[in-house]
């Protein structure tokens, strides 16, 4: 599949370089990141755990420093972004910072966010207040598009949005959530009944947010295909379809994960079963970010039309 992909975009009169696909793909992993840490924890990890629990600690702290990588890579992002427009309109670092308001906002949340993820991965105790601030920045950062009255600026940011709702949360569980509880830090009569909190919570969320992947995937592929017939007729829609595949096989795995494993959560054994196929969904999904990477790069269909 991933080899009739780059046949396709080899044979294509493609318009982008390797850098402008890396720069979306550290965009999406940055979002992915902050969107999931702060989830996991006002969602998963606060309902599973107490306030007082060292296993909260640890947990918590993990998932922070999973916020601070994400916030760097959405300012490396952002900064690519930057150097772009200086080459193109030959200006300088400040001017090109400053010219679009929405950059410089995004800039300045992103840098606030890392720092509130800094302080909450370095808190000695309780790091309300930090993630508070870090989970109102990653609602900014992930959702800065939404006040606008054009549909396709409205509904790209929800559907990214929704995707680290569920692959974002998804990793920050298996890395910080998971492992935290198996590796002891949580006392075996509290064990199983925190894992099981967790999954049954993500399971809530990872529902909700594929819905919404599925509505907003829907509307931005038919506002860039413009028709039926360049689903397999065009470029964008030859490589749309690679996507779906690999969309399809998540889904297939977010299924497996719920209906075949989530009921064996009463275990240890359970947990660490849910843990190693979680980790194929992600990796499955991170294959996917890469082909979006390419698909948003791509002359869309009915920009074509229009003209």
């Amino acid at each position: 599949m991933i080899i009739r992909a780059a046949l396709l975009l080899a044979d294509a009169d493609i318009d982008f370089t390797a850098v402008d696909v890396i720069h979306e793909y550290v965009s999406f992993i940055g979002t992915f990141f902050i969107v999931g840490a702060a989830a996991f924890y006002f969602l998963l990890l606060r309902p599973a755990l107490s306030n007082g629990s060292p296993a909260m600690s640890v947990a918590a702290r993990a998932a922070a420093r999973i916020g601070i990588l994400g916030g760097v890579l959405r300012l490396l992002s952002i900064l690519m972004s930057v150097n772009g427009a200086m080459n193109e309109k030959h200006i300088t670092f400040m001017e090109a910072l400053t010219r679009r308001p929405a950059v410089l906002v995004g800039t300045v949340v992103t840098v606030i966010a890392i720092l509130a993820f800094a302080a909450a991965a370095f808190a000695a105790g309780n790091a309300l207040a930090s993630w508070t601030i870090a989970g109102i920045a990653t609602l900014v950062i992930a959702l800065r598009g939404v006040l606008t009255t054009e549909l396709e600026e409205l509904v790209n940011p929800v559907h990214v949005f929704a995707a680290s709702m569920w692959i974002g949360t998804l990793f920050v569980l298996v890395v910080a959530g998971l492992t935290t509880a198996l590796s002891g830090a949580v006392p075996a009569n509290e064990r199983d009944p925190a894992i099981a909190k967790m999954v049954n919570r993500f399971t809530t969320v990872a529902l909700w947010s594929a819905g919404v992947l599925v509505l907003t995937g829907l509307t931005t592929a038919w506002l860039h295909l413009g028709s039926i017939p360049a689903l397999w007729t065009s470029i964008y829609g030859k490589t749309l379809m690679v996507k779906l595949c690999l969309v399809a096989v998540v889904f297939w795995l977010g299924g497996y994960n719920n209906w075949r494993m989530k009921p064996a959560m009463g275990t240890e054994e359970g947990a660490r079963k849910l843990q190693r196929t979680a980790t194929f969904e992600i990796a499955v999904a991170a294959i996917v970010l890469i082909v979006t990477a390419v698909l948003v790069n791509l002359p869309a269909p009915a920009e074509h039309m229009a003209h």
